[in-house]
């Protein structure tokens, strides 16, 4: 890429080394099961005896405290550098191989053993150019960013409930990560909308370089045709909905033209066959229309 050579391993050396690590430190020491390694020649797959520590599940693997098994085990490796500081070692298996363009290594528990398994396969030679020039240009690539950049090579769009499932973060933290990553220094993400129904998708320069131009012209139309579908979400919350909280619902802005423009979409809603009620006078608001049977 440019004047440098971008090496893709079909699975990275510290991946592996630390796949075989955290099975050898966190693995239940009174069963007397083995750690297991399976390559294979599109996946390798690492099972250790027990289930995971207790308070670490599927569903809060990537953000949960590090928890030890066995204390001084952990530190006897810390010590002779078998293993990097605590608690990165999960990420340290993430980010190389999102970076890279490959799937996300994926954690398995029956209860009694946990298995990693970690695939090679096909890579996205676009993902893995991308994040190689934003290294080269000093900008750090996190695990969230390269999990909601996944996401999005296959989705138009992703809003805070996905984003919260995505990266294993209450409602709050997922919602403060997008607004990071939709900062103008960052520039990966749009922001539209301001309320909780707000949606994001790739910038411009970033969907050129990791989906192509096309998908990004197609999201900015998908995009209107998400706007009654995000009023009703707002409705079902608020209950109802004027002018202007419309405008800042959607991000279209406080000009004149943007006026017009949610004054159009609102006339539409409460036609005849529409499915919003006006009511009050001077600056009106608009609610859901209750059904008839």
């Amino acid at each position: 890429y440019g004047l440098f050579k971008i090496r893709i391993p079909a699975f990275p050396l510290d991946v592996v080394r630390e796949a075989v690590m955290n099975a050898i430190t966190h693995r239940e020491y009174t069963n007397p099961g083995e750690v297991l390694i399976r390559h294979g020649s599109r996946e390798l797959v690492v099972t250790s005896p027990g289930g995971f520590v207790p308070g670490i599940s599927l569903d809060n693997i990537l953000q949960h405290e590090p928890v030890a098994r066995n204390r001084t085990l952990a530190n006897a490796f810390l010590k002779l550098r078998l293993v990097e500081s605590a608690g990165t070692g999960r990420r340290r298996m993430f980010v190389p191989m999102l970076s890279f363009g490959k799937r996300a290594p994926r954690f398995e528990t029956d209860g009694h053993s946990v298995t990693l398994r970690l695939f090679d396969g096909a890579f996205d030679e676009k993902m893995a150019k991308l994040v190689a020039k934003w290294n080269s240009e000093g900008r750090e690539v996190g695990l969230d960013a390269l999990l909601v950049l996944s996401y999005l090579k296959e989705h138009p769009f992703i809003d805070t409930r996905t984003a919260s499932e995505l990266l294993q973060l209450g409602a709050e933290r997922a919602r403060s990560v997008l607004d990071q990553l939709s900062l103008t220094d960052s520039g990966i993400l749009e922001r539209r909308g301001r309320s909780r129904s707000a949606t994001f998708s790739l910038t411009k320069g970033v969907a050129r370089d990791l989906v192509g131009p096309a998908r990004y012209t197609q999201t900015r139309g998908l995009r209107r045709t998400r706007y009654a579908e995000l009023v009703r979400e707002y409705l079902a919350d608020h209950g109802s909905i004027s002018n202007r909280e419309l405008r800042e619902l959607l991000g279209l802005g406080d000009s004149a033209s943007a006026q017009v423009e949610a004054s159009v979409y609102l006339r539409r809603w409460s036609a005849e066959q529409g499915f919003l009620d006006k009511f009050g006078r001077g600056r009106p608001r608009y609610r859901l229309r209750e059904r008839t049977s």
